[in-house]
């Protein structure tokens, strides 16, 4: 089945969850990820989300990411689904663990073989794979154009971990007969030809070639690359019904080009495209966007979502903007946790009107290593250096090394409230440590070695000043509540901190059936999970969890009770349905 077909279709594999502990909500703070995952033999279960992908992209099986299955699509062979993608898989483990490496200090042996094994299938002309028919472009042509695009990114990302000549080589080959092929590929013609109905083989397959071509021209500073991404950035549009992931990947290829040129207009762009996005019905509840862009938007996919918190983390960084980073932290919270199956995988789940149901699919193919690679993004956009002081942005694990001043953040938001920040290394300087309020927490109280520290909130943010010593140590609590939010056809949804609730069908057997969504819970009757129904499996945010009483739409007079839990739970137990949208007696 090629992949055009495969997307349009809902997979409804329900997967099994085993047991575990539960640990951190984001990346680890520990100098190697491998080391994490070394000690953690026994799969699914990690540390953390970042450690619990990690191991199953180098240990996990069904299928197992051997050196062979990598390959299979640069050379190319049939001997698994979607190698016409030509350098898709291959790429994109290779971008995922070399900015791995590069963030967390990890080491994986093996990809430096990989990476030289990949390089010597390259074809004359520069390109990967099997034969591209310039006189006759098809599906498969532009699925070579989407693999060879990923497969770019992920040898450039590789040669900012180790800049061999060799690598930088081949990304020039590659670079050069995408120069050759763009009149082909720039014309009307073509753009016209290669419509959303081709989806993940349409004209997606050629805007996404920004990112690697930005990429390539900040390596080289070759004017040629340059050139080339701006001419595709000016054809880059949205389309109804095409692929969500490749439109976002162009648009994060044009803030590639922002960053690497400096020229505002591919700024404006990014942000006139957030705009139409936001605006839009695909702007979901959770946080994500679907896998196709509406009226072709029945479910969600990783790449996706990992796509959408990686662009509003650029914006973020670009404008100071605070919706930008207020979106992409809602995505991580909620839609990207959600996403992230017991496996350590990441894929595809369906939605329904007023939640999602038990449809998903496992997308190995992708998903899985594009979710891998949101991590490190994540993690270096929890502190920042700016404005004269060091900030703390986002309540997840995260690090941050500055001339002054070095230091570590572990979260346990979801068990306390709280996060813990220490000091590792600091030079006798005043240092201003200015800790985010967010929108969704009415206070962050701030604990110095274990006293309470003189912050002074202004500007969205809890400042306390002085001159720091290694070892010191703060604690932030953040100060939530329970809200409602009103949604369509008179319905709530339900949040806590930063989570959305829902109901799920594992733990409500009792709440799901055919007028499933027709049940109303009761305003104002909402309580807490006492200390002995707090559930002990991995990824839990207990502090969100609250029990509801309700009429069931069946039998009203038998009245009944609800747990809601953060959506984000779902990563912890068997894929199942879960209810977001509900009505209120």
């Amino acid at each position: 089945m090629d992949r055009r077909r495969f997307v349009q279709s809902a997979a409804l594999i329900p997967l099994a969850a085993t047991g575990g502990h539960a640990e951190s909500f984001w990346p680890d703070a520990s100098p190697s990820a491998k080391n994490a995952v070394d000690a953690q033999p026994q799969l699914p279960w990690a540390g953390s989300r970042y450690e619990l992908t990690l191991a199953r992209v180098l240990k996990g099986e069904s299928p197992a990411y051997t050196e062979e299955f990598l390959l299979a699509d640069v050379r190319p062979e049939p001997v698994r689904r979607f190698t016409e993608y030509s350098g898709d898989l291959s790429g994109r483990y290779i971008g995922a663990l070399a900015t791995a490496a590069h963030v967390y200090g990890s080491d994986f042996p093996a990809l430096d073989a990989l990476v030289g094994k990949v390089i010597a299938l390259q074809k004359p002309d520069g390109y990967f794979g099997a034969p591209f028919h310039a006189g006759n472009l098809g599906d498969t042509d532009l699925a070579l154009l989407w693999g060879n695009g990923r497969l770019l990114v992920g040898l450039l990302e590789y040669y900012r971990l180790k800049p061999t000549p060799e690598v930088l080589a081949s990304c020039r080959r590659l670079g050069d007969w995408l120069i050759a092929i763009g009149p082909l590929m720039l014309s009307k013609e073509t753009r016209e030809a290669f419509g959303a109905q081709h989806f993940a083989s349409s004209y997606i397959c050629w805007m996404q070639q920004t990112e690697g071509l930005a990429l390539l021209y900040a390596a080289t500073r070759d004017e040629r690359y340059r050139d080339l991404a701006v001419q595709i950035a000016a054809v880059i549009e949205r389309r109804p019904s095409d692929h969500v992931h490749g439109y976002l990947t162009s648009l994060r290829g044009v803030m590639q080009l922002h960053s690497a040129t400096g020229d505002v207009r591919f700024l404006k762009q990014s942000e006139a495209a957030w705009d139409d996005i936001s605006a839009s019905k695909d702007a979901l509840i959770t946080g994500g966007v679907p896998e196709g862009w509406s009226p072709n938007n029945h479910r969600t996919e990783g790449c996706a979502e990992a796509d959408w918190v990686r662009l509003n983390l650029q914006l973020w960084k670009a404008t100071e903007n605070a919706k930008y980073l207020e979106t992409a932290e809602r995505a991580v919270f909620n839609e990207l946790a959600f996403n992230q199956f017991a496996t350590g995988d990441f894929g595809h789940r369906v939605y329904t009107d007023t939640g999602f149901g038990s449809g998903s699919a496992r997308a190995w193919w992708c998903c899985t290593l594009h979710g891998l690679r949101a991590f490190p993004d994540i993690e270096t956009s929890a502190f920042r250096d700016a404005d004269k002081a060091l900030r703390y942005e986002m309540p997840v694990n995260g690090r941050i090394e500055t001339a002054d001043l070095s230091a570590v953040a572990k979260s346990s938001l979801g068990n306390d409230g709280t996060v813990r920040i220490r000091m590792t290394a600091a030079k006798i300087a005043r240092v201003a440590l200015r800790v985010r309020i967010p929108a969704w927490a009415e206070a962050v109280g701030v604990e110095l070695n274990g006293a309470t520290g003189e912050a002074v909130a202004t500007g969205g943010y809890a400042t306390i000043e002085r001159v720091w010593k290694a070892g010191d140590a703060l604690t932030l609590r953040y100060a939530m509540k329970l809200r409602t939010k009103p949604e369509e056809g008179g319905r709530v949804s339900y949040w806590y901190g930063p989570w959305l609730l829902g109901a799920s069908a594992a733990d409500n057997p009792a709440y799901f059936n055919e007028l499933t969504a027709e049940n109303r819970l009761q305003a104002g009757k909402e309580r807490g999970l006492v200390a002995e129904q707090r559930p002990s499996r991995p990824f839990c945010a207990p502090i969100a969890a609250i029990t509801v009483p309700y009429a069931p739409a069946e039998y009203p007079d038998q009245p009944g009770s609800v747990t809601l839990r953060p959506i984000a739970e779902q990563s912890g137990q068997d894929t199942t349905a879960w209810e977001m949208r509900f009505l209120r007696a």
